[in-house]
């Protein structure tokens, strides 16, 4: 049997649910009292036609070789592809249902053999219903609470390798954004979220089955209670340094079963584009973590992030570097990086084919590997 998906909380969480859910109370309310007083006496505008369906899906074949390795059983090739369909149904004005699936490897593979599209599995990673008014926009369901950025804008092949490690995904839970409008740092985006790890049928996936998630599993926001928060600030145009943006988040994760600590964590971030030549753009991002109680252990871990990113008309290349500091709760630590290059082409038809190389070390082993990527985003 499994267990029971209970949504009590310690005093703290329940208050900062109550707040969330107070703020919803305000909000939604007020999107109709807006809709009935829209420009009574002005010239009707063109209307989107509902219900209106909107996404993309991203498409990758990919091939890797660990060439060279400390440890041999390292050594192996990694043939695969994934894709990622992201589908927006907007009910009515204000209204809207967001529902994402994956592709991909799910399952690990046996150490020393090589991979042919092995162990790919298809889940949902998301499904919320989304409510916007005015400045306001809440999320309720399945979804990914807003933590640090580097997980997914760092350029290059293998450039959001370390940071996916707390990358906040498939969640259940309720998340609020307000736009706080244009300041001397910039148009700021405020964001609060109350979640926990999915341990619904959701957690699994079709074709091979990753399993389901259940309270035994443990670990950090593993808990079935609306116990687990993250606040973030964005800021974008900021006035006087056009192209620059920014990203600040903090988050706490209570421990799951078996585990030794709750998680508290922070993270600053930022991004600068700039046009250098007419046909030349440039792309610089870096974001720095750090976190207590890593995963539910009494670990700290502290990551940094940076990278480059040309562009020349089809042209792309990219520089990045990762840093991983993790200091055990019982002694001694893991310091590992990894470095990459980069470039590709993006055709006419929208097909971007990209070659890369890096260089890791983790837990003292050193491993070279090479790979190539195609790569076709359709947008409907």
């Amino acid at each position: 049997m499994h267990d029971k998906v209970e949504f009590t909380s310690s005093r703290g969480a329940v208050r900062g649910f109550a707040q969330l859910a107070g703020i919803c109370l305000l909000v939604l309310p007020a999107s109709v009292l807006a809709a009935d007083l829209n420009e009574a006496g002005a010239p009707a505008l063109e209307q989107e036609a509902y219900p209106a369906i909107t996404g993309s899906l991203e498409l990758e074949l990919a091939k890797d070789r660990i060439y060279k390795s400390d440890d041999p059983l390292n050594e192996i090739i990694d043939v695969g592809g994934s894709a990622a369909l992201a589908v927006r149904m907007g009910l009515v004005p204000g209204l809207a249902i967001n529902l994402g699936a994956t592709l991909e490897s799910v399952l690990d593979g046996e150490p020393g053999e090589d991979r042919y599209f092995d162990g790919l599995g298809l889940y949902v990673d998301t499904l919320n219903a989304e409510f916007s008014s005015g400045p306001f926009t809440l999320v309720a369901g399945k979804f990914g609470p807003g933590f640090g950025t580097a997980w997914d804008v760092t350029p290059g092949m293998y450039g959001t390798t370390f940071a996916e490690d707390y990358e906040l995904g498939e969640m259940i839970g309720v998340g609020i954004a307000a736009e706080l409008g244009a300041t001397a740092f910039g148009t700021i985006t405020a964001g609060a979220n109350a979640f926990f790890v999915d341990k619904t049928v959701l957690s699994e996936s079709a074709f091979h089955n990753r399993g389901r998630t259940s309270l035994s599993d443990g670990g950090a926001g593993n808990t079935g209670h609306l116990d687990n928060f993250s606040l973030t600030l964005d800021g974008a145009d900021v006035p006087g340094i056009d192209g620059f943006s920014w990203h600040l988040g903090y988050r706490h994760l209570s421990a799951g079963r078996g585990d030794d600590s709750d998680e508290s964590g922070v993270v600053a971030g930022f991004s600068q584009e700039h046009s250098v030549t007419e046909s030349l753009d440039i792309v610089v991002t870096g974001e720095a973590a750090h976190f207590s109680g890593f995963g539910g252990a009494d670990d700290k871990a502290t990551y940094f992030t940076g990278g480059i990113g040309l562009v020349s008309g089809p042209w792309h290349a990219e520089f990045a570097a990762n840093f991983r500091n993790i200091d055990y709760d019982g002694g001694g630590n893991d310091r590992d990086t990894l470095y990459q290059v980069s470039a590709g082409y993006e055709f006419e038809n929208g097909v971007d084919v990209s070659v890369g190389w890096a260089q890791t070390e983790e837990g003292g082993i050193q491993s070279d590997v090479v790979g190539i990527r195609l790569t076709k985003t359709i947008e409907f």
